[in-house]
């Protein structure tokens, strides 16, 4: 579903007055789940300024979860609060698939019983690790999927180097893989123009993002050591963005990535 049409779906549910429910948004993170929570807050609160209505709670911590009392003092409290402007209140959890157990049970009354207008839109890009308990309570919206991968033999490249690291891995080997893998992105740098580099740049760290997040979902990673998989290849792609070595980076990023036992 394109961002329009869902937006459709919540414009009506607005103007009903009946939007006092959950809704799990499934796209990229960042990316259009982000957008579309945009066009969802102008269509409550209008265009820019201070939103005293809206609260965001994301993923937080060295194991980039959402815990029990973030959870409690961040959004279940705040959202209980009268509106300040007097209309709809809107909740908004970045990364719904990364709140523990203790999290989602206290956030279930807010979902089975909302205070009139309010509304709580769940984002995320990987919904099948969303606990069941909050999927069943919630309308889905799933926006269409843009992430954009390497082409099919750099990606093989990346993918092939990450794999080699699974098992009973060494140093030496992961800063031999990191080294390949380097030197894979300096030779895409070289079939593009300079201002095309971003692009190619975003579309190798997707591709390993890719690789972690399938471990992740595939159980080949405990849960919380995929998360912070997942934050290693974040951090990395904004270093890269920030001119460091992509070598270094690349270095840094594999001695932080916890790969399958086999």
């Amino acid at each position: 579903m394109e961002a329009s049409e869902a937006f459709d779906v919540i414009a009506r549910a607005i103007d009903s007055g009946r939007a006092n429910r959950g809704f799990l948004v499934t796209g990229d993170l960042p990316g259009n789940t982000e957008e579309f929570t945009e066009l969802v807050a102008t269509r409550l609160f209008g265009e820019g300024g201070a939103r005293p209505d809206m609260v965001v709670l994301e993923p937080e911590g060295r194991t980039r979860t959402i815990r029990v009392k973030a959870m409690r003092e961040s959004l279940v409290l705040p959202m209980e609060e009268t509106a300040y402007a007097g209309g709809w209140k809107l909740g908004v959890v970045k990364g719904a698939d990364r709140m523990t157990t203790e999290a989602a049970n206290a956030f279930l009354k807010s979902l089975e019983e909302p205070t009139p207008k309010t509304m709580y839109l769940l984002l995320t890009d990987n919904p099948d690790e969303c606990l069941p308990t909050i999927v069943s309570r919630c309308q889905r919206i799933d926006l269409v999927r843009t992430v954009q991968l390497l082409d099919d033999e750099a990606r093989k490249v990346v993918e092939n180097a990450l794999l080699s690291c699974c098992g009973n891995c060494g140093v030496m080997a992961r800063d031999a893989q990191a080294g390949v893998m380097a030197e894979a992105l300096d030779d895409l740098k070289g079939t593009v123009e300079d201002e095309e580099f971003p692009l190619v740049r975003k579309r190798f760290f997707n591709t390993v993002m890719a690789v972690v997040r399938g471990w992740m979902v595939d159980g080949k990673v405990e849960r919380f050591k995929a998360f912070r998989n997942v934050e290693a290849v974040e951090e990395a792609y904004g270093r890269s963005c920030k001119s460091i070595g992509d070598d270094a980076v690349i270095s840094a990023m594999m001695d932080k990535i916890t790969f399958p036992a086999a």
